[in-house]
């Protein structure tokens, strides 16, 4: 069996509360045709797999398990809301993540060389981590979100990064699920 999977970083409860309080905010200047995620959901995506077989997640867990011995914790500072591609055509809206240390950017690396042993493809865009609150469905009427998200000047504050996440992402008429499948420590 198939299962549509990808590796990620949580995000702590407490900053992900700050991070809603600011999703909540934009919610009431954006209008019908944003989608929003709901606040279970916010991780930074380290990697996107797609389909993998069941039977490989063993594999890529005792792999990244392996790579990441000693790794170590770290902390990332949670600030800055944009988009994607830009403000003229929104399409993602985002929370940025600040890596002074650049262990975030060495991890993401890690996993993204390790994967590639499997046979996941590179991604070719440079990382840029993000927690995503929506992605834009309908492009009209978002001059005020437009608005709302240039004057924020959001900061949750640091961090920790103590673990990477194996996920499985079931499609849903709703919305998409998420379940961890796997836990990797630093």
């Amino acid at each position: 069996m198939k299962i549509r999977t990808f590796i990620a970083v949580d995000v702590p409860e407490n900053i992900k509360e700050k991070i809603f309080e600011v999703e909540k905010e934009l919610i009431k200047s954006a209008g019908e045709g944003v989608k929003w995620e709901s606040k279970e959901k916010f991780h930074i995506t380290l990697k996107f797999l797609g389909d993998v077989n069941e039977e490989a997640i063993d594999s890529i867990y005792d792999v990244l398990s392996k790579s990441l011995t000693g790794f170590g914790k770290f902390s990332i500072n949670y600030k800055g809301v944009g988009v994607f591609p830009d403000l003229k055509k929104p399409r993602v809206i985002w929370v940025g993540c600040e890596d002074p240390s650049g262990k975030l950017f060495d991890l993401q690396k890690i996993v993204e060389d390790k994967m590639s042993e499997f046979g996941f493809e590179k991604e070719e865009k440079e990382f840029h981590p993000h927690i995503t609150l929506g992605r834009v469905k309908n492009p009209k009427n978002l001059g005020g979100l437009i608005k709302k998200i240039e004057s924020i000047n959001f900061e949750a504050g640091a961090g920790e990064v103590a673990e990477i996440l194996i996920m499985k992402s079931d499609l849903k008429p709703s919305g998409s699920v998420y379940t961890v499948l796997r836990k990797i420590k630093l």
